[in-house]
């Protein structure tokens, strides 16, 4: 019975080495798994950081040409109303002068009408409209050759 005893013992002996060098083998193998998941881990770790930093750089980029395209704007915008502002100044001291310049010429043309039927008012100044309104520029009224007078009206029966 030792002999069947002992081909037991030796079946678990070598069942216990198998299992050991089995086992040793698993360990070494959860060894290089766990090596390789801990660099795997450190990669992804590393482009993670890469990918924040490329991230946060885009990001930096894009509000400094936000940034200078605003301000780019501002200073069209400023530039605009300025530009508007001055011709809006322009435009009514032209304005001024072209009223000017039409009453003169109507106070010119009245006063030439008036003169040509023989009414003369003292107290306008003619030859002072005349200097003025070469002064501004203005085209000068022609004195009437003839007389402007109405006609009667006829009546049709």
């Amino acid at each position: 019975m030792t002999s069947f005893l002992n081909q037991g013992l030796e079946r678990l002996v070598f069942l216990y080495e198998d299992s050991c060098s089995l086992n040793n083998m698993l360990e070494a193998r959860l060894r290089k798994v766990e090596a390789t998941i801990a660099d795997q881990a450190a990669i992804v770790a590393a482009k993670s950081q890469h990918y924040k930093e490329k991230y946060k750089a885009m990001i930096q980029e894009h509000q400094a040409a936000l940034k200078k395209a605003t301000q780019e704007a501002q200073a069209k915008y400023v530039a605009a109303q300025v530009q508007h502002e001055q011709d809006m100044v322009s435009y009514r001291e032209s304005l001024k002068g072209s009223v000017v310049i039409s009453l003169l010429q109507a106070r010119l043309k009245m006063a030439y009408e008036d003169k040509a039927m023989g009414l003369e008012c003292p107290s306008w100044n003619v030859e002072a409209w005349e200097a003025k309104l070469r002064d501004l520029g203005g085209n000068p009224v022609e004195y009437p050759a003839k007389p402007v007078v109405e006609e009667p009206i006829k009546v049709v029966d």
